[in-house]
């Protein structure tokens, strides 16, 4: 092995070494100018801050979209929404002008205040109602505690002001409220908004859009008595139907009895004529039958007295001028020609045929 090789040398290192520094620069590069733009949404407004002091507020139609500033971390930006916001604080317990304790839960509307023109004078920052949202609350968070803070007591002294009965003023229970004017529910909070919007505005940047009571109800102590007699009322209504259906129940009972006995005579009226008239019927049929031959009609009677009074025990004792007799002893008479008229019947003939009837 020969100790005098020498090693060739790479012209290219230096070129390489460039490389990745240039890619840092790149990189680099682009980081600035990403963290030069900012891009403003319809729905929020935007505040720039320069080594922590607000240099530019961009709250104004023409400022949507892509805006520049100058690279991170030299200028930052703080995005604050814009639309309304709806905020539910919790309910607490109010007293009104009757003492009677009542639990109130309302709810009001807010978004930030909304410029009313572009202000030239960059500098005055204190006249943008951003700016004083920002130096005041800061985040939304706070603006919703002062809000309630501001609403709540306000509520709380309207309706001190205001008696129970107002609040629920109605002429039957079993109706509604009047809707020709608004009651004491929608102006409490509708004066409470007048009175605080102003006030809001100036001091914090915000617009007080709306202030409502959704729900209003008694304390927990007090819900039982309220439903106890609820109840009784409830009770008294249900009787008064009650009486009122058992009423027009016992008159329609009546009616339709009343009904039904006259129906009922006028059809035993008219089966006693139908039954009248055919039982006259039949006995003018049965006389004209037995009228064509009366002593096959004595005949067949005498037989039909056979049938009820003889039987295996009976014994008779006749008199020799008994019809009965008669039969047993000269049998059945003759009957006459059909050229020969029928027997004129006598009197005598004629009350016996009409006990034979009988």
């Amino acid at each position: 092995m020969n100790d005098n090789t020498t090693t060739p040398i790479d012209d290219n290192r230096p070129s390489r070494a460039r490389v990745p520094l240039a890619l840092v620069g790149i990189a680099i590069a682009c980081g600035l100018a990403g963290s030069s733009c900012t891009f403003v949404d319809e729905s929020e407004w935007v505040l720039v801050e320069r080594l922590g002091q607000v240099v530019r507020v961009l709250d104004q139609p023409v400022d949507r979209g892509l805006n520049w500033k100058l690279p991170w971390p030299i200028e930052t930006v703080r995005p604050f929404d814009a639309r309304t916001r709806i905020y539910d604080p919790p309910g607490g317990e109010m007293v009104t002008s009757d003492k009677k304790n009542i639990t109130v839960d309302a709810y009001l509307c807010w978004r930030i205040a909304t410029p009313d023109t572009a202000d030239d004078n960059d500098s005055d920052w204190s006249s943008r109602p951003l700016y004083r949202f920002f130096t005041v609350l800061g985040n939304t968070e706070t603006a919703q505690v002062r809000l309630s803070e501001h609403v709540l007591p306000a509520l709380r002294t309207k309706l001190g002001e205001t008696e129970f009965d107002q609040l629920v003023d109605v002429d039957d229970s079993q109706s509604g409220p009047e809707k020709t004017e608004a009651g004491r529910l929608v102006a409490i909070p509708q004066a409470v908004r007048d009175e605080l919007s102003q006030l809001v505005h100036d001091r914090y940047g915000i617009t007080l859009i709306d202030v409502r009571i959704k729900r209003l109800n008694f304390p927990q102590q007090n819900q039982v008595a309220v439903y106890e007699r609820m109840k009784t009322e409830r009770k008294k209504i249900a009787e008064q139907y009650r009486s009122d259906g058992l009423a027009e129940n016992t008159k329609i009972k009546s009616q339709a009895d009343l009904q039904y006995s006259q129906i009922l005579a006028n059809a035993r009226r008219e089966a006693e004529l139908i039954r009248a008239d055919a039982d006259a019927e039949s006995l003018s049929i049965l006389n004209q039958a037995h009228r064509r031959d009366v002593e096959f009609y004595r005949f067949t009677r005498t037989l039909e007295s056979y049938r009820r009074i003889l039987n295996d025990r009976t014994t008779l004792v006749l008199s020799g001028s008994s019809e009965l007799l008669k039969l047993l002893t000269r049998g059945v008479p003759v009957a006459p020609s059909a050229s020969s008229p029928p027997p004129v019947a006598t009197p005598a003939t004629s009350a016996s045929s009409q006990k034979d009837d009988r």
